[in-house]
């Protein structure tokens, strides 16, 4: 931490802490989580490398409004993500669907060593990916946040600005939408 003297007026200086925060280790622990999120919602490899560029400089621009005491770097940073997802939506005149005869993204792929396994969770993915565009943006939402950016429940509601609660019930219903929309498809 930075210390900083400051003057009261009429009376002796004290020393008030800034935090000092190091935002190449927290770029390069923060990276993984961000991207996954952004890439659920976002059909584009481009699309979400260009918001997630914008994510961390807006961090970086922002940084000295982090407050600790107000909540987690983590909930702080995806919250300027879930802004910067919104703005991109805002922006897109039509939201671009994912292709659901196309191959799955390179980057959602697994490194299983069976090819038979690679196949079954590529299609297992695809069908889910199908099956979340079909839910609600809120759905949508809170599904990237838990299961893509591995957030627990009490940063999501900070992020979504909901109660805890709240969140835990949208999640339940979500997931249970979600399970119903997958069944409904035939297998691949």
């Amino acid at each position: 931490m930075q210390t900083v003297a400051t003057e009261d007026i009429g009376t002796k200086s004290k020393e008030v802490s800034e935090p000092k925060l190091d935002l190449a280790a927290l770029f390069q622990q923060y990276y993984s989580r961000i991207y996954n999120y952004l890439r659920y919602r976002v059909s584009s490899v481009e699309d979400v490398e260009d918001l997630i560029g914008t994510v961390f400089e807006q961090a970086y621009a922002r940084r000295a409004q982090f407050d600790p005491g107000r909540g987690a770097f983590s909930t702080w940073l995806f919250r300027i993500a879930h802004n910067e997802l919104v703005n991109y939506y805002r922006r897109k005149t039509s939201r671009s669907k994912w292709e659901t005869g196309a191959e799955i993204p390179v980057d959602l792929m697994t490194q299983d060593p069976s090819p038979e396994a690679q196949v079954v969770h590529q299609e297992a993915v695809v069908l889910m990916l199908r099956c979340v565009e079909r839910l609600s943006e809120r759905d949508q939402e809170i599904i990237s946040l838990k299961f893509a950016g591995k957030l627990r429940n009490n940063e999501i509601s900070e992020i979504m600005e909901m109660p805890e609660k709240t969140v835990s019930v949208v999640l339940l219903r979500a997931v249970r939408r979600l399970r119903q929309e997958m069944e409904k498809e035939p297998a691949l």
